[in-house]
């Protein structure tokens, strides 16, 4: 007879997860802290030790995130498709000041309106108009081990999930349009995405990305500089107290701690996952920041100054 479940290593376990689109779903939640289930922690800009570290450069893609990353340039995750309003809006939310909308050049990259970057989830917008400021790109090959600052859309963490009477983490729960940031620490590199996992550690701002997540950024912490080094693409989220498939009784949820359950899905086969948190994944950066930086160039110091304080009489000319 055979369960269809096994335990397995974490080296073997590592080489056969499933990276879930974190757009699979009806529902769209956003990043879930592992410190508090208010609807409104985190919802604006993070201050003190996380200060300056990317929320500025978010704005909202249809349903999704997506990061400035050039004077007329944005960066988001090819999964969560084209959005059918053809506009970025930085909003006040996040500029600090009032919501501002740019609108896609869609003749851009000889007409298909934005370039992929080959090999990876990675998706390159040009807009008409010109962003007053916009994230540097972490260029160098030494992620793991840095602090990192994740952003995201949609709802709070949902009702919590036990197993034997201890707590192990929280159901996922339905969109609110709100964007949540968390903090946590790169752990490695699998295949061409960073990872981190969800530690069950207060005080914080612990986080896990869930469905929603999708083209939300990950900065790290470069020299204390604060640089976009990811672009949230999957998460560890499927998981079942048994391995009977069909009996419905999979469920979703952001885990610290994942022993004692199975995961994967009814269609590609369970495992019993090991004793240890749910993994996060965000499509890396630096390996193709050069091809990235020829579709999207930055100019040079002495321009780049025009170019903002150009910017900048826009935004206030919008405002009045």
């Amino acid at each position: 007879m055979n369960s269809g479940k096994s335990a397995t290593s974490r080296h073997s376990y590592l080489g056969r997860i499933l990276l879930f689109s974190l757009s699979c779903c009806l529902t769209a939640q956003a990043v879930i802290i592992r410190d508090s289930g208010d609807p409104l922690a985190n919802t604006s800009a993070p201050t003190g030790q996380y200060a300056d570290s990317g929320w500025a450069y978010q704005g909202e893609y249809g349903d999704f995130l997506g990061t400035m990353i050039a004077p007329q340039y944005f960066i988001t995750a090819q999964h969560i498709g084209v959005s059918a309003s053809p506009t970025f809006t930085s909003t006040a939310t996040f500029n600090g000041l009032a919501d501002v909308t740019y609108t896609i050049d869609s003749a851009a990259n000889g007409g298909q309106g934005f370039w992929n970057i080959a090999g990876t989830d990675l998706r390159v917008f040009k807009i008409n108009e010109t962003f007053s400021t916009y994230a540097p790109l972490y260029t160098g090959s030494s992620e793991t081990g840095l602090e990192m600052v994740v952003f995201g859309r949609g709802g709070p963490r949902g009702a919590e999930v036990e197993l034997g009477g201890d707590l192990k983490g929280w159901y996922h729960t339905g969109a609110d349009g709100l964007t949540r940031w968390g903090a946590n620490t790169v752990e490695g590199i699998v295949g061409d995405y960073l990872r981190s996992d969800f530690d069950n550690v207060l005080g914080q701002n612990e986080s896990s990305l869930s469905v929603g997540d999708s083209g939300g950024a990950v900065f790290v912490n470069d020299g204390g500089i604060w640089k976009l080094a990811g672009i949230n693409y999957g998460v560890e989220k499927d998981f079942d107290t048994n391995a009977t498939p069909g009996d419905n009784s999979e469920f979703e949820a952001a885990l610290f701690d994942r022993g004692g359950f199975y995961q994967g899905s009814d269609g590609g086969g369970w495992s019993l996952a090991p004793d240890s948190a749910a993994n996060s994944y965000a499509s890396r950066i630096s390996t193709h920041v050069t091809e990235i930086q020829n579709i999207a160039p930055v100019p040079e110091p002495g321009s780049l100054c025009l170019l903002t304080l150009g910017s900048l009489l826009v935004l206030r000319r919008r405002r009045s």
